[in-house]
């Protein structure tokens, strides 16, 4: 008897093993895949969702809405721009926030959220100063900006969209995006300490 081990499962990277899991579901419309991405995503999305007040069985629907988006569109899953992990993380998070739209549950000056939207790429003390004015001053505000800032600004906090996704609509690189959104919080921060806001 050969004491030589197959490789065992987890000896397989966790990104390797989605692939094929995601292969399997796009090309085969495997179900004993999905079930298998589902044990191993299922409860980590749902700790995320409860994490952040969202009840159990709410979680339990977005993250069934979210695989029900895997089996129908994993063919649109791209290895090269991201990992199975970051796409269906960002899939559960876009579902959540379009859940807290339609239940009229949605704070744009929640910091917590103005993070996850923004994808921690804006600094906390540039959410905190967002998330702590008055909403009517702020849009007030923004409207004194210039247009480029105004654009970069209402895409980030009130069309909850990451730099990434500005960068792509606007076809513009991240970085300047990111330096735009700075500025422009910046330029508010000055303007409404000269208000005496």
């Amino acid at each position: 008897m050969s004491n030589k081990r197959q490789a065992s499962p987890k000896s397989i990277s966790a990104a390797k093993r989605d692939a094929n899991w995601l292969y399997q579901i796009s090309n085969h419309q495997d179900a004993q895949a999905l079930s298998s991405l589902f044990e191993v995503y299922g409860p980590k999305l749902k700790g995320w969702l409860m994490a952040r007040g969202v009840g159990s069985g709410t979680a339990e629907d977005i993250v069934q809405d979210v695989m029900i988006k895997v089996w129908t569109r994993g063919s649109s899953f791209d290895p090269e721009k991201a990992s199975f992990a970051t796409w269906v993380y960002r899939m559960t998070r876009n579902r959540w926030i379009d859940h807290k739209r339609k239940h009229g549950r949605m704070d744009v000056r929640d910091p917590e959220l103005m993070k996850i939207i923004a994808d921690d790429e804006v600094p906390s003390a540039e959410v905190n100063f967002m998330a702590s004015e008055n909403s009517d001053n702020l849009k007030n505000e923004i409207s004194r900006l210039n247009n480029n800032q105004q654009v970069v600004i209402k895409m980030a906090f009130m069309e909850f969209k990451t730099h990434k996704e500005i960068s792509e609509e606007l076809g513009i690189p991240i970085g300047t995006i990111k330096t735009r959104v700075r500025s422009a919080i910046q330029a508010l921060r000055r303007n409404m300490s000269k208000g005496g806001f």
